[in-house]
């Protein structure tokens, strides 16, 4: 799968805007130095093949967990811990999160279930404990097989014990020496557990400490110069600094909140820019008029169609059964032989009650339109719109007769309004809504409430279908780009 670097930063972006500054001020590199992915914290470097062979899920989980490493400043708070640990600690926490967020975790990756339960550093003291729990017992084992060791050696003569202690002391140490190198170069390999590394880390935590020595002394020689010549250099440099400084506390407000805590925090925000945007959208597309109504009707251009989101066909109630006794009833004896006339097979009704309220943006109601069209295919079709009025059913029989419509836009959201316009005969009521209004005081039974977003609504009675924010701004999206390709 090939690799669309601006397409994914921009869904990080919509996922995660918590993060946003993070993910806009952090450049993503390719690079075939490393095998998968890794961050210093100023860079995030990917392997372009690595990347290539994952699903765009799998490439945005890849980036969200680098993402992560930077935000709560893992590399940095590894100092003075065990690395392998830390790492161990790091990686399953926010895989954690992310896969809880609906990202698969890649081959490779730290899976560990109970560590939803823990932030970073207690799952690293978590680790560490059962660490020192595993050596002490090691210890033991050790001392029991040692002290057995000793008694048998003491057996031996005591001057042939020390020329042999003196011997083995020495290839002790020659075999320490050769190890020693060893290490020193798989020491980096094993701290390395997951699907990406953190071999650039290291790097990183020097670097850091070379800078800030260096910010030391450039103070020093600051306070050394002219009061005229400091104050210009600062007026220079005062806005890069100020963006460092910003950076700088945003980061430490993610390590200090915690993984969980954030998480949670971004949860909310992501339904708070959904809710904004949707608001926004309906500002610019509503008119007010008294009470916010554009009681004239305003007709919608360039409605179009769209995949079915729901499957209408097995959802909707079917008015008369296509069955053999309906074929029998519709049959007449002419000499001698039942013949069957020639009519149209009946098809199941529907009304559909259109939220137009000030909440509800002209894309949104678009879309609603849209759907009606896809029932269209599947039944007999009536429409009506309301907000705190019903202004009537109009009934369609084609596609067109939804594009030539006027709609009443603005005003308030009253459910009961609604539910009081469907005809009590009618098999299939059907309200299109953004759900946000009170519910009906009273139970009004098979009505399918389809809300656009993440609105949770309880009606009593009825059955609730929500087209998902994810969903919702794919929709957004799809109406901006073919707005977008109208104006070339």
């Amino acid at each position: 799968m090939s690799t669309d670097i601006d397409s994914i930063k921009r869904k990080l972006l919509i996922k995660y805007p918590t993060f946003g500054s993070v993910i806009a001020n952090i450049e993503f590199q390719a690079s075939k130095d490393i095998e998968t992915a890794g961050t210093d914290g100023k860079v995030l470097l990917y392997n372009p093949k690595f990347l290539g062979g994952l699903s765009e899920k799998q490439q945005i989980f890849i980036f969200a967990h680098e993402i992560c490493h930077v935000a709560f400043e893992h590399i940095f708070r590894s100092e003075g811990k065990d690395k392998r640990l830390w790492n161990i600690a790091t990686d399953s926490v926010i895989n954690a999160l992310l896969k809880q967020d609906g990202l698969p975790i890649v081959e490779g990756g730290v899976d560990i279930p109970e560590a939803i339960n823990y932030d970073a550093e207690e799952m690293y003291n978590k680790l560490l404990e059962e660490k020192k729990k595993q050596e002490q017992q090691n210890s033991q084992g050790n001392q029991r097989q040692q002290n057995s060791q000793d008694s048998q050696e003491r057996q031996n003569s005591q001057d042939s014990q020390r020329q042999q202690n003196i011997q083995d002391s020495q290839e002790e140490q020659n075999a320490q020496d050769s190890q020693g190198g060893q290490n020193s170069q798989s020491g980096q390999e094993e701290t390395d557990i997951g699907h990406d590394t953190h071999s650039l880390w290291d790097k990183a935590i020097e670097e850091r400490k070379r800078e800030q020595q260096e910010q030391v002394e450039k103070k020093g020689q600051e306070q050394g110069q002219t009061k005229k010549k400091e104050k210009k250099e600062r007026t220079d440099g005062e806005e890069q600094e100020e963006k460092k400084k910003r950076e700088v506390e945003e980061k430490s407000k993610f390590a200090e909140q915690g993984e969980r805590e954030t998480f949670k925090q971004n949860k909310i925000e992501r339904r708070k820019q959904l809710q904004e945007l949707s608001r926004e959208l309906a500002s610019k597309s509503s008119h007010e008029a008294g009470d916010g109504i554009q009681r004239e009707g305003k007709k919608l251009s360039d409605i179009g169609i769209a995949t079915p989101l729901i499957d209408w066909r097995k959802l909707l109630r079917q008015a008369i059964r296509y069955d053999e006794e309906y074929t029998r009833k519709n049959a007449r004896m002419r000499n001698g032989y039942f013949r069957h006339r020639i009519e149209q097979l009946p098809m199941p009704e529907a009304e559909i009650l259109l939220d137009t309220s000030g909440s509800v943006s002209e894309v949104l109601l678009k879309n609603f339109l849209r759907e009606c069209k896809n029932i269209l295919d599947n039944s007999k079709v009536k429409v009506g719109c309301f907000n705190t009025e019903f202004h009537g059913f109009t009934e369609l029989k084609k596609p067109e007769d939804i594009d030539n419509m006027s709609f009443p836009i603005g005003g308030g959201t009253d459910f009961n309004v609604a539910v009081g316009a469907f005809s009590r005969k009618t098999p299939n009521k059907i309200i299109f809504t953004d759900g946000e209004a009170d519910m009906p005081r009273e139970t009004v039974r098979n009505v399918i409430w389809v809300v656009f977003g993440d609105e949770k609504i309880n009606p009593k009675g009825g059955k609730v279908i929500n087209i998902t924010g994810a969903q919702l701004r794919k929709l957004y999206k799809s109406f901006i780009q073919d707005k977008d390709d109208r104006s070339r």
